[in-house]
């Protein structure tokens, strides 16, 4: 078989190739370092609702763990970052409701690309509606979702997150305290827009 002419193509696309795979690198350097920022002024920012939450008696729990982001030096005020967590690779943050009859209710942050693959960051607060029962999967429970905050990850805004985290926090807090989640609920269906809403198993 005769020899063919050499144009290059191996060569000049291995080195376009490299070039793509360092530039994605960087991007997602870039792009771990920000989200790192954002998540611990998140973590910072929830521990803190945690803890005026466990003043009333009211149990709330953090995930990521607050075992494996803090190192306490008198719990649960007093703490620093750990400084060998990975903040960056931190996809979800969430603070749950533990009470019995709030089961369900969950405030969440995640991070999600949209269509066109531009990094986003979304708030909710996530509540359970009720419960029925299916002939095939048993009870579920319906859930609901309002969408408290989103933006592109780069240009996160805190003045503005802080704002409806503050609103949803007070409400919520003035709904254990006066023992009224529907009013609660009534609050977040009229002042935010409706986030997804499924099904789930009744014993997660």
């Amino acid at each position: 078989m005769p020899s063919m002419a050499d144009d290059d193509f191996v060569s000049s696309l291995k080195a376009e190739l490299s070039r793509s795979q360092k530039t994605v690198g960087q991007e997602d350097h870039a792009e771990e370092e920000k989200r790192g920022e954002i998540n611990q002024r998140l973590l910072q920012d929830l521990w803190e609702v945690h803890n005026q939450f466990e003043d009333i008696s009211v149990h709330l729990t953090v995930e990521p763990s607050q075992t494996l982001f803090a190192t306490f030096v008198e719990y649960p005020t007093k703490w620093t970052f750990k400084e060998n967590f990975d903040f960056g690779g931190v996809k979800t943050i969430e603070l749950h409701d533990r009470t019995p009859s709030w089961l369900g209710y969950t405030l969440r942050f995640w991070y999600y690309r949209t269509p066109e693959g531009k990094p986003h960051l979304r708030g909710i607060y996530e509540w359970c509606e009720g419960e029925s029962y299916h002939r095939y999967t048993g009870w579920m429970r319906m859930m609901n979702q309002a969408v408290l905050y989103d933006a592109h990850e780069g240009s996160v805004d805190f003045r503005t997150l802080h704002s409806a985290l503050r609103d949803v926090v007070v409400s919520w807090y003035n709904a254990h305290l006066e023992r009224t989640p529907e009013v609660f609920v009534g609050h977040l269906k009229e002042k935010y827009p409706k986030g997804a809403s499924y099904s789930r198993e009744a014993y997660r």
